[in-house]
């Protein structure tokens, strides 16, 4: 749940913040979307609840916190799991990745949310073949034409199983929520390292659960004796790695980056510059114009980043 709940903490700090600047919240907060809500899971009728859950919670911030008027600002757009469960995804038997996206697919549509399936070539790191994505592609149109998922909308809204899962999902992320706003919100609980604690609580018990076989993965940690039959994919083939291209194309970019220094206004470029560090030590003015303005003299994406570095640091990592 620290997912989900982490998530909400930061839609919070990311409506205050919009609040915080003049923006109306019944303008505004309806054009929010946000990813990952339901995620994380196979286990169909728990990720159901885990984004009924979170649509749940985040109708009633807008309606108790934020005081919305607008309903519209009340939907938690996305809920795109996929992006979370694509890391359950095996290099090994990399074929049962496709059952297991179409799996996070139905939880997503059963749960209120917009599948999309992750190709299953993902870990492969083979930047997805056509195959891969015609299929994935292809698994959402059955699920929407053929199986019709998507004719109603919280199918399981009223089972006993369903309901009950979704009221402990919502009272644990309650918990982690409340305990987040304990530490002065999403941003200040980042500084005191909060969250990078937790998620690396988290890694490092998917992994031990993973290696003790307290978590199954098909092929992986389990099913996997002698008379199981490891399907051979050609595409499966690591790309060819040519330093010589590497080379060539990191001189060329290096020769592209001297050539515009050379031709731009190089004063206009530190005018700019300056201009976005003043604007950066002032905590009310809005980044986006200067940074643009700087964009446009054709000042590099580094030289920016330098000017944020000298004003705020630079992130060291901390001891978890």
């Amino acid at each position: 749940m620290t997912d989900l709940a982490f998530g909400l903490a930061n839609a919070i700090a990311y409506l205050k913040l919009g609040i915080d600047a003049g923006l109306d919240i019944d303008q505004f907060a309806q054009k929010f979307t946000y990813r990952g809500f339901g995620g994380g899971t196979l286990d169909i009728f728990f990720g159901v609840a885990r984004a009924r859950a979170s649509r749940r919670i985040f109708a009633r911030i807008m309606k108790e916190r934020f005081k919305a008027k607008n309903p519209k600002c009340y939907i938690l757009r996305g809920g795109q799991q996929a992006w979370f469960t694509k890391d359950m995804f095996t290099v090994k038997r990399p074929l049962n990745n496709l059952a297991r996206g179409i799996i996070d697919g139905l939880i997503a549509a059963l749960g209120g949310g917009e599948p999309f399936i992750t190709p299953w070539d993902e870990p492969l790191g083979l930047g997805h073949s056509l195959e891969a994505q015609q299929l994935s592609s292809d698994a959402i149109r059955i699920m929407e034409n053929e199986a019709r998922l998507f004719d109603v909308i919280d199918p399981l809204a009223g089972s006993y199983y369903v309901e009950s899962l979704t009221d402990k999902a919502e009272q644990e992320i309650l918990k982690i929520m409340d305990k987040i706003e304990s530490l002065g919100g999403a941003v200040s609980a980042i500084e005191q390292c909060y969250y990078q604690r937790e998620i690396a609580a988290g890694a490092y018990k998917f992994q031990h659960d993973l290696e003790t076989g307290k978590r199954k993965s098909v092929g992986v940690n389990c099913f996997t004796g002698e008379n199981e039959l490891d399907v051979t994919i050609n595409r499966m083939v690591p790309h060819p790695y040519d330093p010589q291209k590497r080379e060539k194309s990191e001189a060329k970019q290096i020769a592209k980056l001297k050539r515009v220094k050379k031709q731009r206004d190089n004063a206009r470029v530190q005018e700019t510059l300056k201009q976005l560090k003043e604007a950066v030590r002032d905590e009310k003015v809005n980044l986006v114009p200067p940074v643009i303005e700087a964009v446009e003299t054709y000042a590099t994406v580094g030289e920016i980043c330098d000017v944020f570095r000298e004003v705020f640091g630079e992130w060291k990592g901390v001891r978890l």
